[in-house]
């Protein structure tokens, strides 16, 4: 007899795994990147140098960094505000309160602007972190 076997999902480290990409889109929203500068040796050294046959090049290697980390930081944050917008309008309101529009904003503060019980706001938030997880792709599954 063949069994066929269903995949579990992590519930945990799902929700876990949306939060941390949400916190990190807010965090990107609000700061900015500050672009690395070379730095120069300021002294003079008459020890000969071995070869080690390895060219570095630090100031493209932080022209590349600098161009790129400011772009990767805005696709994160799109990428985050195109999901939200995919959820209902109930959903996008919770997660945007929650998540994205303050800092340190907790659970029961969220339940009580948005006017629902500590159990309904729960559900809803649940319903968003888990359709959100399967948009972003964050769903985690469990080992077996």
């Amino acid at each position: 007899m063949a069994t066929t076997s269903i995949h579990r999902v992590d519930e945990e480290a799902t929700k876990d795994a949306v939060e941390k990409y949400l916190l990190q889109a807010r965090e990107y929203m609000v700061t900015e990147y500050i672009p690395e500068v070379a730095t120069v040796t300021a002294s003079y050294s008459d020890m000969p140098r071995s070869y080690t046959g390895v060219t570095t090049d630090q100031t493209a290697n932080l022209a590349v960094r600098n161009v790129d980390e400011p772009e990767r930081r805005r696709r994160h944050v799109e990428r985050a505000e195109r999901a939200i917008n995919r959820l209902g309008s109930k959903h996008q309101k919770l997660i945007r309160f929650r998540y994205m529009d303050d800092d340190y904003v907790l659970d029961t503060d969220a339940a009580l602007e948005l006017g629902y019980s500590d159990r309904h706001y729960r559900r809803i938030k649940s319903l968003a972190i888990y359709r959100l997880a399967g948009i972003l792709g964050l769903v985690i599954l469990k080992d077996e």
